[in-house]
């Protein structure tokens, strides 16, 4: 009897890496690895192996995500230091990326990889790709579960044990962040990928002083909307606060808020949310309207009305949503008609940003 329940070659997981930079980032990572293996690969350049696909030629190796959630993932990669792309086509208009892993920061995350236990791998199968081999396990199906157990809980000690001292300003940099933002709350992660970012920060944006950094926590705290005080609660995070869009809007004052009043341009706008979805802005009252007549009242319930409005930032509009996966169909199926509806009011959007509601 087989182990897989259909008959198919599978993609692989690694549970540990997944547990750290996420599973869709895990599962594209080992994929590109796997095409970087120089037994099917002869694309070297600068002495690294490379793998070129657009979007659509990813989404047919893997058919369960949207091309959009494939294209953040990539970048979400590529922002943790794990990818590498280039436009390496000898064809100037030929705009498809190359991708290459930098193997030496993936093993900063990598505490356990010359442990005894070896992580085991989850087969997720798809039929879209025939060239990928079956890597059959060693071991029967009782001892990989403990073994996978065991080596979860290591690795999960590992994170916040084997940190080297040359992390102390950045590990004082989360203490402050704990302090000033998550008052009583559990501690942050001190994960090495975490340190190794917060470093790039700190020496990008705040000279490597430590005041400075406290300063800009200060400056989020300030914030009522940052501070989960708005209608619907969200709260900004470490991982928010560290995005070089979201940090720059921060150091630029777009975030400021007066007590009891909120600066009119360009800053985000507190508002009141009815029970039937609209809110105070009369602009995306008269959005929903039109949504709700071109897309017809079962979409309207089921997408629109579920969104929260939060205001502006610059030409862009700020929602919320009460999950990831309706952010997501929100992004991939509408956003166009969003933005032409605002365009129809004369009111210029060019993006629109998405939060998921604590």
């Amino acid at each position: 009897m087989s182990r897989l329940v259909i008959e198919e070659y599978p993609l692989l997981i690694l549970p540990s890496l997944a547990s750290i930079i996420g599973l869709n980032e895990a599962i594209i990572l080992q994929q590109i690895h796997y095409w970087l293996d120089p037994r099917v690969n002869k694309n070297i350049f600068e002495n690294k192996y490379w793998v070129f696909n657009s979007y659509e030629q990813w989404k047919k190796q893997f058919p369960f995500f949207s091309q959009i959630t494939i294209k953040r993932t990539i970048i979400s990669l590529e922002k943790k230091g794990l990818v590498i792309s280039s436009v390496l086509n000898k064809d100037r208009f030929n705009k498809t990326k190359w991708y290459s892993i930098n193997y030496k920061n993936l093993k900063l995350i990598e505490p356990i990889s010359n442990s005894s236990d070896k992580v085991n791998t989850v087969d997720l199968s798809i039929k879209s790709n025939p060239n990928i081999k079956l890597i059959k396990p060693s071991k029967d199906i009782d001892t990989q579960r403990e073994c996978s157990k065991n080596t979860l809980s290591s690795f999960s000690d590992l994170k916040v044990k084997n940190i080297s001292k040359e992390y102390e300003r950045e590990k004082e940099m989360i203490n402050i962040w704990d302090k000033e933002i998550r008052e009583g709350e559990k501690p942050s992660l001190q994960s090495k990928l975490r340190l190794i970012n917060l470093r790039k920060v700190v020496e990008e944006y705040f000279e490597g002083n430590l005041d400075n950094w406290k300063s800009y926590c200060l400056e989020i705290k300030k914030c009522n909307f940052l501070m989960g005080e708005g209608v619907n609660h969200w709260k900004a995070d470490l991982s928010w606060a560290t995005k070089q869009d979201n940090l720059i809007r921060v150091l630029e004052g777009f975030y400021y808020q007066k007590k009891e009043k909120t600066v009119e341009n360009n800053i985000i706008k507190e508002t009141l949310i009815n029970e039937e979805g609209a809110s105070h802005d009369p602009t995306w009252n008269k959005v929903l309207e039109k949504l709700k007549i071109n897309k017809g009242e079962a979409t309207y319930k089921s997408w629109f009305k579920k969104l929260d409005f939060e205001g502006y930032d610059n030409n862009r509009l700020l929602l919320i949503a009460p999950s990831r996966f309706i952010k997501d169909w929100i992004l991939e199926k509408f956003s166009n008609d969003i933005i032409r509806l605002f365009k129809e009011l004369e009111i210029n959007i060019k993006d629109i940003e998405i939060f998921v509601r604590n």
